[in-house]
């Protein structure tokens, strides 16, 4: 019935119209909205007709009106709710033709005020109400300029979000002038926001102040963002402690700030690992951005100085699991704190600084009760420390903690968390590239296939792992195998009805393993870096838990694979046929790949299936230690891309030159910029051992003499092949030679030619090439089989011919008479 569904779907509405392909966005303008209020961005890309819906990642903020302007921008209205979370919201925009790149807006609690060029003199400075975020734009070269007025002694805070948009390497230095001109402060970098900076002052007298906003190297384009808050409200560089149990009220101290140290209740949440905490004072209303702050089920130990030397460390009256949470206060500055544990106990001593805004690079260090190094680490997947450690017998160890470079400071504030390793799991789509969003979509054609891979991270266990699938979007279908213990790459198969809607949803994936009482779960966890940096960093990334998946227009072609007959040998390979169905007015070439094979196996990066062809043969190519089994593959079809330096015959003039005018037209040619590659269905193929071996006699041959080498199989073959010989020195030829059925060796006549090197070459293979339940295989046999080429008169054989050891040949030349 499917079958029947996708020939349907293929000659359908496709003759003449232009097949849509998804939209991208490159730019949201201003990409802040005040919460509380209904708001309106401006989206700029390409392919934005007919704007269909907004998927949003978060609660909180809805889409109240979508329309395009034209075909490269669209206007978003959306409402934040009076509750809502303050911070990063993460969009994609989907059309009929798809789903675009993940884009992000920001809440903020202030109202938004857009910046007015020009601005770049002093002179011509923006005047800006107090605790407002400014949504402007740094051009080329161009500074921007804001007026702010105060009153002695009131606070002045001025935080600028640029690479936190992620739009672009927005690294900006923001800079507050007094009413004298003179400069009052400054910042480029922070270790709380990295590249976004911030400045916090009292003002010293009464009048307007200029806050500048410009690119650390005077750069700039229309895609430098940027949002300025600016205002009275409280802005530390550092919270303390930094974190707290779930549940609990925690008083924290606040540095920093230009009003100077306070203190404040936090009422943690009773679940999570991460509380938003935008501090506030009495001075002023609360940060616009957060402060991180840990969250953890296990209660906190506060140091208590002096902590230099372990005869003075902190006391822990909770064993563990616990939080230390301590400051680098001052160059040199040392800290340890004391916990009790048993013989076996496996423990993760885990630092966080770097990942909470602090400027301490850690290194932590697990001590004996004796004060001797029982482990110790610097970085881990970031600067903060890591290290695990199995206690060698009961008593109380230490933990102690220190700058890598020595330094100290009131913001050097940390967290070690000691925990147990508890078993976890996360499901993710594996990519290509780390950088790039290619493929971060599901994109389906209605009757049609499209393939993807899915991947488990396992925490601390290891075993099979099950995936499931909520909230497909309607007429999708996703059949999800298990994964073995041993495997954590899944290829999957997400195949719409001809009539399934168009439409799109953020699907939830869920994996689990263990025992049923007492499972390990995990969900879809996916991380778009949306400003990268150097090498394989991120300067800014986004974390999402639902995988978006789409259902668009159909495509005017599938495709399929022929369910392999036979099996392929190992050191061997298999012919497989791919086919491909076209729409009668369809003209293109067709490439098509396998993305995912078995373990050693290999076969060519794409074949090019030609506008007048409906098939290929792909050659499979297993290695000699390919792993045995029962596999799965899928093909994946799509436009073939133009050969660099090609020329497309339609642009190009009778006589070869170009026409002058516009190209002509190809009877029915369709613009197909963006069509999303299809896949077949999942075939089983399956990798076996050899069903031919043998092994090759002992040969030598002279240079500018004839030899025979002869593979000796170890069984009768059952059907005839061609054989040829492999792996020959240099001009040594051989001749094929057809084996017929029943035969139990195969004999090549091979010419060495007078310029063969002598030597012994240990590389001969036997291939026999045949037809195995009416596919094309090719064994190979005797692998690693031995020809010594001597100079002439340097062979001696016996009677049968064989050649002989120098030993043997000795002996044999002693018994001569």
């Amino acid at each position: 019935m499917l079958r029947t569904l996708l020939a349907l779907c293929l000659v359908c509405v496709l003759s003449a119209q232009a097949i849509a392909a998804p939209p991208t966005i490159e730019s949201v303008a201003p990409a802040v909205g005040q919460r509380g209020t209904e708001f309106t961005l401006t989206l700029t890309g390409a392919r934005l007709t007919n704007p269909q819906e907004l998927l949003l990642y978060a609660p909180g903020v809805t889409c109240t009106k979508l329309a395009a302007t034209d075909e490269n921008e669209a206007t978003v209205t959306l409402k934040a709710a009076a509750d809502c979370r303050l911070g990063e919201y993460a969009f994609r925009l989907r059309t009929p033709g798809g789903a675009s790149e993940l884009r992000t807006f920001r809440i903020t609690p202030f109202p938004v005020v857009v910046e007015n060029e020009p601005n770049d003199d002093p002179k011509q400075a923006q005047h800006v109400p107090l605790n407002s975020s400014v949504a402007g734009v740094i051009e080329a070269t161009g500074v921007d300029h804001f007026a702010v007025t105060l009153k002695k002694g009131q606070r002045l805070a001025a935080e600028v979000e640029g690479v936190r948009m992620g739009a672009d390497v927005t690294d900006t230095v923001v800079t507050v002038f007094g009413p004298d001109g003179k400069q009052l402060a400054t910042a480029d970098d922070t270790p709380l926001f990295r590249q976004d900076p911030f400045v916090t002052l009292i003002a010293p007298a009464d009048g307007v102040y200029l806050v500048q906003v410009r690119e650390t190297n005077y750069g700039g384009g229309d895609t430098n963002r940027y949002v300025l808050h600016v205002g009275t409200f409280c802005r530390p560089t550092a919270v303390f402690p930094a974190g707290g149990q779930s549940g609990t009220e925690v008083s924290v101290k606040l540095f920093g700030d230009a009003s100077g140290e306070s203190t404040r209740k936090v009422k943690l949440p009773a679940t999570g690992t991460v509380f938003d905490f935008h501090p506030q004072d009495g001075a002023g209303p609360a940060a616009p951005t957060a402060n991180p702050f840990r969250v953890s089920p296990f209660p906190n130990v506060i140091e208590a100085e002096p902590n230099d030397e372990p005869k003075t460390a902190t006391a822990n009256p909770h064993g563990w699991p616990v939080a230390f949470n301590g400051n680098i206060e001052k160059s040199g500055d040392i800290d340890h704190f004391r916990f009790k544990a048993k013989r076996g106990d496996s423990i993760d001593v885990q630092a966080f600084a770097y990942r909470i805004g602090s400027p301490l690079d850690p290194v932590v260090a697990v001590l004996h009760p004796n004060g001797e190094l029982l482990a110790a680490n610097d970085d881990d997947e970031t600067h903060d420390s890591r290290v695990k450690v199995v206690i060698p017998a009961d008593g109380e160890y230490l933990v102690r903690v220190n700058d890598k470079r020595k330094q100290g400071g009131a913001a050097f504030v940390y967290r070690v968390e000691l925990t147990k390793a508890e078993p976890g799991l996360a499901v993710f789509l594996a990519g290509q590239t780390r950088k790039s969003q290619d493929r971060h979509v599901i994109t389906i054609p209605r009757g049609n296939r499209v393939t993807a891979f899915l991947a488990v991270r396992r925490d601390s266990f290891s075993g099979p792992v099950s995936l499931a699938a909520a909230d497909l979007p309607a007429g999708v279908k996703l059949t999800l195998n298990p994964l073995l213990a041993d495997e954590y790459l899944l290829p999957v198969v997400f195949e719409a009805a001809a009539d399934a809607p168009i439409g799109g949803k953020l699907v939830t994936l869920t994996g689990t393993s263990g025992q049923p009482d007492s499972p390990i779960r995990g969900g879809f966890e996916q991380v778009v870096v949306l400003v990268g940096g150097p090498g394989d960093s991120a300067l800014h990334a986004v974390a999402v838990s639902k995988l978006a998946v789409v259902v668009v227009e159909p495509v005017p072609f599938t495709v399929s694979v022929v369910p392999p007959a036979t099996a392929l040998a190992a050191d061997g390979t298999l012919d497989v046929t791919v086919k491909v169905t076209r729409a009668k007015d369809f003209v293109e070439p067709l490439e098509v790949s396998f993305p995912s094979l078995p373990p050693g196996v290999e076969c060519p990066a794409s074949v090019v299936i030609p506008a007048d062809k409906t098939e290929a043969v792909v050659t499979m190519v297993a290695s000699a230690d390919a792993d045995p089994g029962n596999w799965k593959l899928v093909a994946e079809a799509g436009v073939a891309r133009p050969q660099r330096g090609a020329r497309d015959p339609l642009q190009v003039g009778m006589n070869g030159l170009g026409t002058g005018g516009a190209p002509p037209k190809r009877k029915g040619r369709r613009n197909v910029e963006g069509l999303p590659p299809v896949a077949s269905e999942i075939t089983p193929i399956r990798v076996a051992a050899p069903p031919i071996t043998g092994r090759f006699e002992p040969v030598a041959g002279e240079q500018g003499k004839a030899v025979k080498v002869i593979c000796r199989f170890d069984a009768p073959v059952t059907t005839a092949f061609t054989a040829k010989l492999d792996g020959l020195p240099p001009r040594a030829v051989p001749q094929l030679v057809e084996v017929k059925p029943g035969a139990k060796q195969v004999e090549f006549a091979v010419t060495v030619d007078p310029t063969t090197p002598p030597g012994t070459t240990p590389s001969l293979v036997c291939e026999l090439a045949g037809i195995m339940d009416g596919q094309k295989v090719v064994y190979r046999v005797g692998r690693g089989g031995a020809i010594k080429i001597d100079v002439p008169g340097g062979v001696k054989t016996d009677a049968s011919g064989k050649p002989l050891s120098p030993l043997d040949a000795l002996r044999l030349e002693q018994k001569k008479p």
